[in-house]
């Protein structure tokens, strides 16, 4: 206690130096400031530009494509302690790109900020302003043309539609360069003879008007390989037949002349199915159908995965009748076969005129004696009531050349029997 008696009374006869030496300390204490941390300068390199797209620049497909890579180095002064651990990464480097409108160049200035609250003067900014080259870039999709120019083929081999996997392609670049794109290729890398079908590599080569080649490397494709697939077919020409039907047993099929046209076609397969084929028959004319003076129309038709190489899609078949004749004959003699044991049934039908077409010489021997007309009921639903069904007609004769031209129906009645079962 007595020593904290004799401290205050120490301090009270002795202020007067205790406040010189406080502020002599103060003043001490700033002249040291100033000689530790003086206001010094520094300069930092390479502060990146941020550069932010506006929602117009977006909406429009805008974009930097030059002058974006630019750093900033500036030079500051402040207090050592302040800014003496300051590095790029302390800043940001900004534009303002809201009078971006279109593609062009602009010169825009940059504007340099700190992402801490340290205590600086900026001195100098370098570059003040940057030069960005803006343009439209957009994406367009474009048909690839598969081609394989330097394959051959064999006799007997034909190539069939190439195309290219993918079909379609994206390409994305300046909408100036894609302006003058006109289209794309993929050309097969394939070389020499070929009898198989292949898929190959590609080169792929963008072209521009009168053909000429656009190389431009700001250019992104959608795909890098393109495959091209090369089908290869067997090709042979076949001659064109065609089958007669509905004539009687008693017809000479082949005293009936004609002209097929084309006589033949080049028909292609997939496979060596084709190397089993001596002729290809394309359908089946009813001799009913034929009339004087007409031509019958056959569809050439083929299975599939098949190519018609030729192009005729119909056959034309030329009847060889210029000396033949049509007369028409009232027929009687109509008769009833196959009839069901539990129906009734009576021809209304009594007599019918046919036509009948064959050589002159032969149709003026011919009669209403010699045709037979017959209505068979084997296979009809029957009903109560009248009915039409068709009529079989023969003309009498061995070896007969004349033949009915147009189909007939009788008319009918059947009645159901009553039941007598007990």
């Amino acid at each position: 206690m007595k020593l904290l008696t004799n401290f205050f009374n120490d301090i009270k006869a002795n202020y007067k130096s205790l406040i010189l030496a406080f502020l002599l300390a103060v003043v001490f204490w700033i002249a040291v400031s100033v000689q530790v941390f003086p206001t010094v300068e520094d300069r930092i390199n390479g502060i990146g530009i941020e550069l932010q797209p506006t929602d117009y620049m977006l909406e429009n497909n805008l974009q930097i494509v030059s002058g974006g890579d630019t750093a900033v180095n500036i030079r500051i002064e402040g207090k050592r302690y302040d800014i003496s651990g300051l590095g790029a990464d302390d800043f940001y480097a900004t534009v303002n790109l809201t009078n971006v409108r279109s593609a062009g160049t602009y010169t825009v200035p940059v504007n340099v900020s700190p992402k801490t609250d340290s205590e600086y003067t900026l001195l100098d900014t370098d570059p003040l302003a940057i030069t960005l080259v803006v343009d439209e870039i957009v994406t367009r999709e474009f048909t690839i043309n598969a081609t394989a120019p330097d394959i051959s083929l064999p006799d007997g081999y034909y190539a069939d539609e190439i195309t290219a996997d993918p079909p379609v392609i994206s390409l994305t670049a300046s909408a100036s360069i894609l302006d003058k794109v006109t289209g794309v290729e993929a050309r097969s890398t394939y070389h020499g003879e070929i009898t198989e079908s292949h898929e190959t590599g590609s080169e792929i080569i963008i072209y521009g008007a009168n053909g000429s080649r656009i190389v431009a490397d700001d250019i992104v494709m959608s795909a890098e390989n393109v495959a091209v697939n090369i089908p290869i077919f067997k090709q042979k020409e076949l001659p064109l037949v065609f089958t007669l039907t509905n004539y009687p047993p008693n017809f000479d099929a082949s005293s009936l002349g004609f002209e097929i046209q084309p006589a033949s076609i080049t028909v292609a397969a997939p496979d060596d199915s084709i190397d089993y084929l001596s002729e290809l028959n394309i359908g089946t004319i009813d001799i009913s159908d034929i009339k004087l003076n007409q031509t019958s129309i056959i569809p050439i038709t083929l299975p599939a995965g098949y190519r018609n190489l030729s192009g005729n899609n119909n056959a034309r078949i030329t009847w060889d009748i210029e000396d033949y004749g049509k007369l028409d004959f009232v027929v009687s003699n109509i008769s009833l076969t196959n009839v069901p044991d539990n129906f009734d049934v009576s021809l209304i039908t009594k007599e019918m005129v046919i036509t009948v077409i064959g050589p002159s010489e032969n149709i003026s021997e011919l009669s209403s004696s010699n045709v037979f007309c017959t209505v068979n009921l084997l296979g009809v639903p029957l009903r109560e009531g009248s009915q039409d069904v068709g009529v079989a007609i023969t003309i009498s004769g061995a070896k007969q050349k004349c033949w009915v031209s147009g189909s007939y129906k009788a008319t009918i009645y059947a009645q159901p029997k009553e039941d007598t079962a007990v």
